[in-house]
């Protein structure tokens, strides 16, 4: 088959993580893939994942700015009628552009995949209406990410029409700065026998941060040692600059990082604090690295995580909660062992048995 893939950018977020690795693998198993983005990759970060995309897949950019512009239909239409896809598969706000491309090529097989909650993705009456309508007469078959997922758009659209199909992420090995990793986290350690703690995410009010801070503030006051490293953009907002200064001295801020899977196979434990969730991508990469999850409840983190086998859960969101389970832990912090998570990991959230899936579904459905 020939898939056309549209995202609005390649910059650091779980769909684009996904939309990159889903294009490698696709073309590994054997598909012609086009990637298209709508924004320029040179400004920003909308290009942090662009290096990691295989040779073999065909990459375009339209070079524009963010957000929606008319236009966009129009280049979008040129690529299709270039390309002749089989099947077109849009991620995040690229569907307001399926629309009309939808009606322009009842040809062609479109795809939505929703990255999250369905009520979380959809801005207002008119798009729910709207989406409802492409949604209910198949001119766009609907992806869901996790049983949370598929549950919240059967109950928001009233339809029972999605495919569920798990995220997945590429199994990684230390890279060639493993060692210079391991060195710089040695220094941020107070005490080499301290336990190493990881976050990754950009500064966002859905990761629940806020409370991430408080729990580990609150350890710190009482005498507990431990080393937390969170790594995402916290530059761009005032709130996160506010919450930074607010953090003691155990908590370090080290910014984007390429290399994030060498700092998840030296950590002793990964932290997910999300008030809601799809199904994240940085959760998956944490146990292909062996990384011990400590998360919230959230959405689709709860088909992830059996607690006590595959990771460990709070019983809500709340910051006692989390502190529970969180200084549970640091009493014990052997209890799960790495292969078994690295294992979990492979057996159902793996790139090959998720692009797998998308093959089989793109090959089934006919064209509306």
């Amino acid at each position: 088959m020939k898939i056309l893939q549209i995202i609005p950018s390649l910059a650091t977020g779980g769909a684009e993580r996904l939309v990159v690795d889903l294009c490698n693998e696709l073309t590994n198993q054997g598909q012609e893939v086009v990637l298209c983005i709508t924004q320029n990759p040179q400004k920003s970060d909308y290009g942090f994942y662009l290096h990691e995309l295989n040779n073999s897949v065909r990459f375009i950019s339209l070079n524009q700015r963010k957000g929606f512009l008319f236009k966009n239909i129009i280049a979008l239409q040129k690529i299709i009628k270039e390309v002749k896809p089989d099947v077109v598969h849009v991620h995040l706000s690229i569907l307001l552009y399926v629309y009309i491309l939808s009606f322009l090529n009842i040809n062609i097989r479109f795809y939505n995949t929703i990255h999250s909650l369905a009520e979380k993705t959809c801005k207002n009456l008119f798009f729910k209406i709207t989406n409802y309508f492409f949604y209910s007469l198949r001119f766009i078959k609907v992806i869901t990410i996790s049983e949370e997922c598929k549950d919240s758009y059967e109950f928001f659209y009233k339809l029972k029409n999605s495919t569920l199909i798990n995220n997945g992420r590429k199994t990684n090995l230390p890279s060639g700065k493993y060692q210079e990793v391991s060195d710089e986290m040695n220094v941020l350690k107070i005490n080499k026998f301290d336990l190493l703690f990881i976050h990754v995410a950009r500064y966002h009010k859905q990761k629940n941060q806020e409370m991430l801070i408080q729990v580990f503030n609150r350890l710190a006051k009482e005498g507990i040692r431990y080393s937390l490293l969170i790594i995402g953009d916290w530059s761009f907002c005032e709130d996160a600059k506010e919450l930074a200064k607010r953090a003691n001295n155990q908590i370090h801020f080290l910014g984007t990082k390429q290399d994030v899977c060498d700092y998840l196979y030296l950590a002793d434990a990964f932290c997910l604090t999300s008030i809601y969730e799809g199904m994240p991508i940085s959760l998956l990469e944490a146990l292909s690295c062996g990384c011990t999850p400590i998360c919230t409840p959230a959405g689709g983190i709860k088909d992830i995580i059996q607690d006590g086998i595959t990771g460990f859960l709070s019983t809500d969101e709340s910051a006692e909660n989390y502190y529970k389970v969180l200084n549970n832990f640091i009493k014990q912090p052997n209890t799960l062992k790495k292969e078994v998570l690295i294992r979990h990991f492979k057996d159902n959230y793996s790139i090959e048995h998720c692009a797998l899936k998308h093959i089989q579904l793109y090959q089934s459905n006919s064209i509306r």
